[in-house]
């Protein structure tokens, strides 16, 4: 259920702001978000509130404290305000409502190459910002992961499914521990569509929509990023060459990436056989979509999907 502009209007004075205008924004898998405009003296003020819903509560809130730990240290993250008595959150029916700082910029072009290398150096410098903020992440979506676990074993799907993923999951916990790679807080979902390019200074590039942030290896990022823009293959190698400029100790990772982007294909899994529990289909183009999506998974986890571009391979 999504909370009616008037409503939304009265919660929003738990922040102690007065809102002129709200505009329901398009898109949204995870929340449904608004535009809000407001004015402060002669200025006017734009924010983003977000509607998440109660079962993903948690996951919310940590994302919260993760964009606050970003801005703290300078990154545009679309960072909490929290209300005038300090909660980042507020319940109620339809969800959990927070109120978001707005992120100016546009969106990067998936065939610019130059679009997409100020994508892997925002990326970079979003990880630094966050790798020591582990403790605003909630113990259990803290690496390796006791949130898949606790989906493995209660969210309902086919058992060769369940089977795949938990082969790929484990997978990258022993890649993991055997080869020590960099680990720290990481976005979980950067998308094109999460990043925001500044018409000023590169600098002031930044990346919104923290809900997924958990603890990984931060090359889960980068692989979850390559399938992410997998219908545009040429997108990931401009990415990396931006994010390795910032981070190029990435170069002795790159020989895992094969592994990450089975664990991203597991969040896949895991997420839409979540929405089909659930019956979800925000988002969605169609109700069936769920079942596609959940279906490609499987096929990519199996090694007969389109997985990710190789970053190995010859010429690159």
């Amino acid at each position: 259920m999504v909370i009616d502009a008037d409503e939304l209007v009265h919660v929003l004075g738990l922040w102690g702001r007065p809102v002129t205008s709200v505009k329901r924004l398009a898109g949204g898998w995870n929340s449904t978000s608004w535009l809000v405009r407001g004015a402060s003296g002669d200025r006017h003020t734009l924010h983003v509130a977000k509607l998440a819903d109660s079962a993903d509560g948690d996951a919310f809130r940590s994302g919260l404290r993760v964009a606050g730990a970003a801005a703290v240290r300078g990154f545009p993250s679309g960072a909490p305000v929290p209300t005038v008595d300090g909660r980042l959150t507020v319940d109620v029916p339809e969800g959990v409502l927070g109120l978001l700082r707005y992120v100016p910029g546009r969106s990067p072009s998936a065939t610019s190459e130059a679009d997409l290398r100020r994508v892997g150096s925002t990326l970079a410098r979003a990880q630094l910002a966050v790798r020591e903020a582990a403790e605003c992440v909630s113990e259990q979506r803290r690496w390796p992961w006791a949130w898949a676990d606790v989906c493995l074993r209660e969210v309902p799907m086919a058992p060769g499914v369940r089977a795949a993923a938990a082969r790929a999951l484990d997978e990258a916990r022993a890649v993991t521990a055997r080869s020590s790679p960099r680990m720290g807080v990481v976005h979980g979902d950067p998308g094109l569509d999460a990043f925001r390019l500044c018409a000023g200074s590169v600098r002031d590039d930044g990346l919104i929509d923290w809900g997924a942030a958990m603890e990984a290896p931060l090359l889960y990022d980068l692989a979850s990023f390559g399938v992410m823009a997998r219908g545009t293959p040429r997108a990931l190698l401009p990415c990396l060459e931006g994010y390795r400029l910032r981070a190029p100790e990435v170069g002795g990772e790159l020989r895992h990436f094969d592994a990450l982007v089975r664990l991203r294909w597991v969040c896949h899994v895991l997420y839409f056989a979540s929405r089909l529990a659930r019956g979800i289909v925000r988002g969605a183009a169609s109700g069936a979509e769920n079942e596609e999506r959940l279906a490609e998974a499987y096929a990519s986890l199996r090694g007969d999907g389109n997985g990710a571009p190789d970053v190995l391979s010859p010429g690159r």
